[in-house]
């Protein structure tokens, strides 16, 4: 600042000696103002200079091969259900990020461009309380809270989320607000409140969810440190609670198949059906041979689906279901690592076997291996192989035996 008061009076003195004189020689306060002017300019420009710094702008871009063992669709992928043939390029993610932090306050707003179209991931505000700063309100859209939906899909070692996780939480996303409350070091609690209705496949016309009109979900983490033990220790648990309204008088129960006879006495229309379940989780980090983890979730509940929107809808189908994963993440070298996980999934846990007469009731077990390099400055190259098992039924035209569905990917993921 003194260097511009100088260039400034440097600059005023040259001025009035180019006119020889000719004009006045500015007073004081004439010489204040400009300076003052000045100082205005640079202020601005500091703020900003300070605005632009609160802006962070980040993105990744993940680019793949996909190829199974025979050439058929790819919908029984526990992945992906769109239809193409045995190899296939795709834009698999492609996000731009901007986040403004100011603090107290963010604004977070994230895309996806892909070479199927655009879709909204984030749009959210977040405000944290001045005094403890423990408290923290966000609203918009944003991940449920749950482990492998909130784990990136740029960090995550797995090309794709779980069964289990990809079936209940579709999107990831959804609209609502959510409470964190997290205190420095003790631990993390969420109760977040969404919409029945913005994302996902899961839709009904008839009664519509005027009656009930959200769902709620909640989670718990605790952090352990054993240093001496180079060990790290994330426990967790999260449930979700909500209801779906019965859109006719009759019920289809989880130990029933589809073609059994709906049971027309424990539901009525208008009737609220539990979409209730509850999880727990692990992450255990260890330093050993240049760190390792493992990680696990395990979630069981009561799902309801198969909701018609015509003026006759079908019958009501009430599931109880499991699922979990493990994983397994090894560094190798600072530029090797190696990923195993195994996925398994139960939609209708209470049905007999013999009783199973729709796909969708037939268990889904998945052991994915899989080997990333970080040698290149902001890129990961993956090469990842799925070996994919449905559970085998007579019953079920088409998987008299388990389809040879197994799924090699190759990724190129560039993030900044």
């Amino acid at each position: 600042m003194l260097m511009l008061v100088l260039c400034s009076v440097f600059s005023l003195n040259i001025s009035y000696a180019q006119e020889g004189g000719e004009k006045e020689k500015p007073t004081v306060e004439e010489l204040k103002d400009r300076i003052d002017g000045i100082d205005e300019s640079v202020n601005a420009l500091i703020t900003d200079v300070s605005g632009l710094k609160k802006i962070k702008v980040s993105g990744y871009m993940q680019i793949q091969f996909d190829k199974t063992e025979a050439n058929r669709s790819f919908t029984m992928s526990p992945y992906d259900s769109s239809d193409f043939d045995q190899s296939r390029f795709r834009v698999r993610r492609s996000r731009l990020k901007v986040t403004y932090d100011a603090g107290l306050t963010q604004y977070v707003l994230q895309g996806d461009f892909s070479n199927t179209g655009f879709s909204l991931k984030d749009a959210y505000i977040k405000i944290t309380d001045p005094w403890l700063q423990y408290f923290s309100l966000q609203t918009g859209v944003f991940n449920r809270p749950a482990y492998e939906v909130e784990y990136s899909s740029s960090q995550r070692e797995s090309m794709e989320r779980s069964k289990i996780i990809s079936t209940l939480y579709p999107g990831e996303r959804d609209l609502g607000a959510m409470l964190i409350v997290n205190p420095d070091e003790m631990f993390k609690f969420q109760f977040a409140a969404f919409n029945n209705t913005f994302k996902g496949t899961f839709s009904q016309a008839d009664p519509n969810f005027n009656n009930e009109p959200l769902y709620y979900m909640a989670r718990l983490i605790k952090e352990f440190a054993l240093t001496d033990l180079g060990l790290g220790i994330d426990l967790g648990v999260h449930a979700r609670f909500g209801n779906a309204i019965a859109n006719t008088n009759s019920v289809l129960e989880s130990d029933k198949g589809t073609k059994a006879v709906p049971d027309s006495s424990s539901v009525k229309k208008g009737d609220a059906i539990g979409r209730n379940w509850f999880g727990v989780e692990a992450q255990i980090y260890y330093d050993f041979l240049g760190g390792m983890k493992i990680m696990g979730e395990y979630i069981m509940g009561s799902n309801v689906d198969e909701f018609g929107t015509a003026a006759k809808p079908a019958s009501i189908r009430k599931r109880d279901f499991s699922g979990f994963y493990v994983m397994l993440v090894k560094n190798i070298t600072e530029q090797w690592q190696f990923a195993a996980k195994y996925d398994s999934y139960n939609p209708n846990t209470k049905i007999a076997e013999s009783d199973v007469d729709n796909a969708n009731d037939l268990a889904f077990n998945t052991i994915g291996l899989g080997i990333h390099n970080y040698s290149f400055d902001n890129v990961r190259l993956s090469l990842w192989y799925d070996i994919n098992k449905r559970a085998e039924n007579v019953n079920v035209k088409g998987f008299e035996t388990s389809p040879i569905n197994n799924l090699l990917t190759v990724r190129f993921q560039y993030k900044f």
